[in-house]
């Protein structure tokens, strides 16, 4: 049975689970590519990812078909297609608070009812070898858009976030919402209830919702809330884990 594409598995809510890529090196990329977490996520907002980073990560996950999106810095149309056009499976876009700005992304990365710009030079188009067709139906067929809700400003539009056509799943990000909401810990009152506000909605809505987790040991409380798609640590924190793990066993407390 053909394994369903990224996109696909997001909507249907099947469980998922990646991992953050702070690193910008296409060896870190490789070895996470060659686990069986189910996607990697290059993250170009809160690490140090040029263009040429992450043309060259793009390439080392595709090498071994492991889905990667990339969490942009920004949601300007030009910012989106440069990630398209390096083959990312989709793309995260940080602070959703606007119906409207949230559309014009949507628009910005599909070609049919869209706005994306159209070249099958790059690697999105196997460097030409991908007909205009194909490439249209293909890329329109299994771009994922994930949007992050992680402003107390989003919760006054919940709904209608939720209920923008194109966005493929939301990703909560607890750390900027207890910011946002005025505290200093992700595991405050205000911060948990407006989290499972949300997947409320996204599950009242039928959306699929995401949550990034600093390890799995939150990922059963998680899952009955709803929530399909897990985020879970990053690069950095496995190599500290790890680390520490061989230090608490060698020296003594």
């Amino acid at each position: 049975m053909t394994k369903p594409s990224f996109r696909a598995a997001l909507q249907a809510r099947q469980p998922l689970i990646g991992t953050f890529v702070k690193t910008p090196s296409h060896q870190v990329v490789e070895v996470l590519a060659s686990t069986p977490l189910d996607y990697l996520v290059l993250d170009a907002e809160h690490a140090p990812f040029d263009a040429h980073a992450l043309d060259v990560c793009m390439l080392a996950a595709r090498a071994h078909h492991k889905p990667a999106l990339v969490r942009v810095s920004d949601s300007q149309p030009a910012t989106v297609l440069s990630v398209l056009d390096m083959g990312a499976t989709g793309v995260i876009i940080p602070h959703a608070v606007n119906p409207e700005g949230m559309r014009e992304i949507v628009r910005s990365s599909r070609y049919r009812d869209g706005t994306r710009g159209f070249s099958n030079s790059p690697r999105a188009g196997a460097y030409g070898l991908t007909g205009m067709g194909d490439l249209i139906a293909e890329a329109d067929r299994e771009t994922a858009l994930i949007f992050q809700i992680e402003d107390a400003s989003a919760l006054d539009c919940l709904e209608s976030l939720i209920s923008v056509e194109g966005a493929d799943g939301f990703l909560i990000g607890r750390a900027d919402l207890a910011v946002s909401l005025g505290v200093g810990d992700i595991n405050h009152p205000s911060v948990s209830a407006a989290t499972e506000r949300i997947c409320r909605a996204c599950e009242a809505a039928g959306k699929p919702v995401g949550i990034f987790l600093p390890d799995a040991r939150e990922i059963a409380r998680w899952r009955d809330c709803g929530v399909s798609v897990f985020l879970i640590g990053s690069d950095q924190s496995y190599l500290r884990a790890q680390a520490a793990s061989m230090s608490s066993q060698l020296l003594p407390n």
